[in-house]
């Protein structure tokens, strides 16, 4: 079921029409148990019913809303349209419409016989902050100009890779992100971030990061990335990252001078790291 879940599935009616279509006469038999089923997902009966009746419209008209998704609003302007100028109607101007760099709200008001409104084509740097692109993109889902990754990148012509990347770095808590200038942060140092949440887990970097809140500073976000994986590491001992791909590596660097014993030797060391990783357990947050 998770794989129909990239927004609230009660608000997402090609999702829903989906889910209940492929779970008809095996989890449900009909749309009150769909409902009652789906209840912890915020979805009721008349949610069901409505995601139905548009599951059932012509794959021509459903095929303009693949890019840019539909929303719970949509769903319902498009079913009133059918019950005012019938289907055949609203199936003939779908097959004269090219969804192409179009909105949500532009393709409705395409159906419903009007010219669709002219907007400013948003443009993004390839260089721009991921946060500042994030930023972006949610406010292209609050105007209903789409409400997916792959619309939002058809539309403006952003990469949808970076633009995923970007926005999973914004819903990071906001102890981690309130970290950085978002004019200064960039792609490169947002998927550095995330690798480096992949390896520590989560809850040791908001632990890392409320940290360096208590002792505030200006910060490079090269410096923020090193105290989010330092924490509150040795002071003879400075630790410092670097990517390559998807390999991070974590350096620890001593004064020779301050040590009282030897190191232990590189293979001990290997096995130790190693087990680290093994043995790492995500803490609740």
């Amino acid at each position: 079921m998770d794989h129909y879940l990239g927004k609230q599935l009660a608000h997402n009616p090609l999702a829903l029409a989906a889910l209940y279509r492929d779970g008809l006469g095996r989890q449900w038999e009909n749309q009150t148990e769909a409902a009652r089923a789906l209840a912890n997902f915020g979805v009721r009966r008349e949610h069901v019913n409505r995601a139905a009746r548009i599951g059932a419209m012509p794959a021509e008209i459903l095929m303009l809303f693949r890019h840019v998704g539909m929303f719970d609003k949509t769903a319902r302007e498009l079913l009133s349209l059918q019950r005012t100028v019938g289907l055949e109607v609203l199936l003939q101007r779908a097959q004269a419409i090219s969804p192409e760099e179009k909105s949500c709200a532009d393709i409705v008001q395409l159906l419903s016989g009007q010219p669709a409104t002219l907007r400013q084509r948003h443009s993004f740097a390839v260089s721009a902050s991921p946060l500042l692109r994030a930023a972006k993109y949610a406010e292209g889902v609050t105007n209903q100009e789409w409400s997916t990754l792959a619309g939002a990148s058809a539309r403006t012509g952003w990469d949808e890779s970076r633009l995923s990347t970007a926005v999973s770095v914004a819903q990071l808590p906001a102890v981690i992100t309130d970290l950085f200038d978002a004019n200064r942060f960039t792609m490169q140092q947002a998927l550095d971030l995330l690798a480096i949440i992949k390896l520590l887990g989560l809850s040791k970097v908001v632990k890392n990061a409320k940290l360096l809140h208590e002792r505030p500073s200006r910060r490079s976000p090269k410096t923020i990335l090193k105290l989010l994986v330092a924490g509150d590491s040795a002071p003879d001992c400075e630790v410092s990252t670097s990517r390559k791909g998807t390999k991070l590596t974590i350096s620890f660097s001593f004064d020779v001078s301050a040590a009282r014993n030897c190191l232990i030797d590189v293979s001990q060391l290997q096995k130790l790291s190693a087990s680290a990783l093994r043995n790492s357990v995500e803490l609740p947050r």
